[in-house]
């Protein structure tokens, strides 16, 4: 079955422009834009409805993490065919919701950063029940077939592992460095977990939560600590980490995890998106409001185009 958070590409894409409080929709051939669509505030993260149709989005508020002055509370609800707001999602706190995922049963999980939560959110009803996690998860990886999901924590350096049925925390992974983004593969079997502190990635088995293996990012030292994003293809091929403050990518073989090619980015690259083809991927360059097209086999960059200031995460759909 499709992991509705890691589906293949699709002729359009939306990316979120987090500084200029808006949306914008590309067409993914000629990277012409086609709609810019204000914001009610600083949207970062998106997620699709199990059915593709609609995006939900995360409104996080006008700070950073640890930072965050004015956190908001909403989820934005867009619906792709017209483009448009159709609503927001209010969750019940000023939580600075931050990344966002659906499962499989079409319930939105949301962190709470704020809130030393994970949210899960019944989309039909905008009902929100709060699952305390002991800490300020920022990112979320959901693994459908263990029934899992997983949060990291860059300020105390661990993961939480919630259980999807129940809804209660589980397990604790150590993640040493601190943790930065984390992502599954599509089977639902591994985890990657990007490091703060240093240029490398960890991987766990997600049933039995052993590390397996820590990578080494080759031409990223991690000399800054830094926000690290970490992203595996649809066909569960290659794996993919950018690093925000190196303005670097490196790419991997997804089985032996060798490091294949690497890529000297635009300022600040964070989320990767992929093409619909299945050979491209996408990645936003946040300061430099540029999102790099790139094979990714070779890591060769073939294009670039200009977004809204503070491009964060995109997603290529149909």
């Amino acid at each position: 079955m499709m992991d509705p958070n890691n589906r293949p590409g699709g002729p359009n894409l939306i990316v979120t422009c987090k500084s200029a409080n808006t949306v914008q929709f590309f067409d993914a051939a000629t990277h012409g834009l086609q709609k810019t669509l204000e914001m009610p505030g600083s949207t970062h993260e998106m997620a699709q409805s199990a059915d593709g149709s609609t995006v939900y989005a995360s409104i996080y508020g006008g700070g950073i993490f640890g930072k965050n002055s004015g956190p908001d509370r909403r989820i934005a609800v867009i619906d792709l065919r017209s483009r448009t707001l159709i609503g927001t999602i209010d969750v019940d706190g000023d939580f600075a919701p931050h990344s966002v995922m659906m499962d499989r049963t079409g319930t939105l999980w949301a962190t709470a950063e704020m809130g030393q939560a994970m949210l899960a959110i019944d989309t039909e009803t905008d009902a929100v029940q709060r699952i305390d996690v002991g800490g300020s998860p920022h990112w979320l990886a959901i693994s459908h077939q263990t029934g899992k999901v997983f949060g990291s924590f860059k300020a105390t350096g661990h993961a939480v592992v919630v259980d999807l049925e129940s809804r209660m925390p589980v397990a604790k992974l150590d993640i040493p460095h601190r943790a930065e983004g984390l992502a599954v593969t599509p089977d639902g079997e591994t985890l990657f977990v990007c490091a703060h502190e240093r240029g490398e990635f960890h991987e766990f088995d997600t049933r039995s939560h052993k590390l397996r293996r820590t990578i080494q990012i080759e031409g990223a030292p991690g000399t800054a600590n830094q926000l690290r994003r970490v992203r595996v293809t649809p066909d569960g091929r290659y794996v993919l980490v950018s690093s925000h403050v190196d303005n670097f990518a490196a790419i991997y073989e997804a089985g032996s995890l060798k490091q294949i090619a690497s890529i000297e980015t635009e300022k600040a690259p964070m989320g990767f998106g992929f093409a619909p083809d299945g050979v491209h991927a996408y990645l936003c360059c946040h300061d430099s409001a540029q999102v790099l097209v790139f094979e990714i086999a070779t890591g060769r960059v073939t294009a670039t185009f200009a977004t809204d200031a503070g491009c964060e995460f995109v997603i290529a759909y149909a």
